[in-house]
């Protein structure tokens, strides 16, 4: 029986100690799998770690030139030669070409078109041009360099001027010709939209020329006025009018009629003051209801409104 058992114990060990043996053999090589892959996954870290910094390195390159591209600041030789400046250079001037297209898109499918009067006297025909909601037009040219975008303008149903505006694409969106006249604002308009948003410039710029258009369109209407309206003053942007009318009383009387236009994309004044030396006369009912008028009115159709009415003669 003793020699039974110390024969099973032999057994059992030389098993167990085999058993432990290639235990201990797969541990080893799972350290060395477990060591070959921790210095793989060190190895890749490094490599990702240098992609990442030379694509950061890469984007801040980018991003500085697209600000000195957009502002329109001037570019070094180092700027140029600098890697993705040409891939930024078109894929900004593709940018632009979509958006002014998108644009022109948009404006011929949502564009009004009403018919509207000559304003020349001897001109009796009818012309199809842009309404107010949809004044103006755009044309790519020199292959897709530049954009040329003309401005319709049109007062009370009556056609007035058309202003051009040629964009110039080749670095940022900048004005390279225009015949706006020249105390309009465009330059400082520009610096606060042109880049920003291509589309609320071009609509801002449309209604504020059209204002002034309106606004020109209505001193030369009052200037036409047959009776005891004089214009004062008015200066290029009519952004002020200075009207000089006789009231009617038992003695004629002299009122000043002032009229500021404090927003320019508008062509109804902000604000009107009368003002005479009878203050009697500038403050009764009738004047302060001449005044609302002037301010819901254009100027014209308010005078000869007070002239029905009895106000001035």
């Amino acid at each position: 029986m003793d020699s039974f058992m110390e024969t099973m114990e032999q057994d059992t060990s030389g098993v167990l100690g085999h058993l432990m043996a290639l235990e201990r053999g797969g541990m080893g090589r799972q350290k060395q799998h477990d060591s070959q892959r921790s210095e793989t996954l060190k190895a890749r870290a490094v490599t990702l770690r240098a992609k990442r910094d030379q694509l950061k390195h890469h984007t801040d390159v980018v991003k500085t030139l697209k600000d000195k591209i957009v502002k329109g600041l001037p570019l070094r030789d180092e700027d140029a030669a600098a890697d993705g400046f040409v891939e930024l250079q078109k894929s900004l001037l593709t940018a632009w070409r979509m958006q002014l297209k998108d644009l022109q898109r948009a404006h011929h499918l949502i564009g009004n078109f009403a018919p509207v009067k000559s304003h020349r006297a001897h001109c009796h025909c009818r012309s199809i041009v842009p309404s107010l909601s949809g004044g103006y037009d755009l044309v790519e040219c020199k292959d897709g360099k530049s954009a040329c975008v003309s401005f319709h303008t049109a007062f009370e149903g009556v056609r007035l001027e058309t202003y051009s505006v040629e964009l110039d694409l080749t670095r940022a969106v900048q004005i390279s010709r225009h015949n706006v006249p020249p105390s309009f604002p465009l330059e400082s308009l520009a610096k606060r939209t042109l880049q920003k948003d291509l589309k609320a410039f071009l609509q801002t710029l449309s209604q504020n020329l059209n204002a002034l258009a309106a606004r020109r369109r209505q001193v030369c209407l009052l200037k036409e006025l047959v009776g005891s309206v004089e214009v004062m003053e008015s200066n290029q942007l009519c952004s002020v009018l200075v009207l000089m009318c006789t009231a009617q009383s038992e003695a004629p009387k002299a009122v000043l009629c002032t009229l500021e236009y404090g927003d320019l994309a508008q062509c109804l004044p902000t604000r009107v003051s009368i003002e005479c030396e009878d203050k009697v006369l500038s403050g009764s009912p009738q004047w302060k209801k001449n005044q609302s008028l002037l301010l819901e009115s254009p100027a014209h159709t308010a005078l000869l409104t007070m002239r029905r009415m009895g106000s001035i003669s």
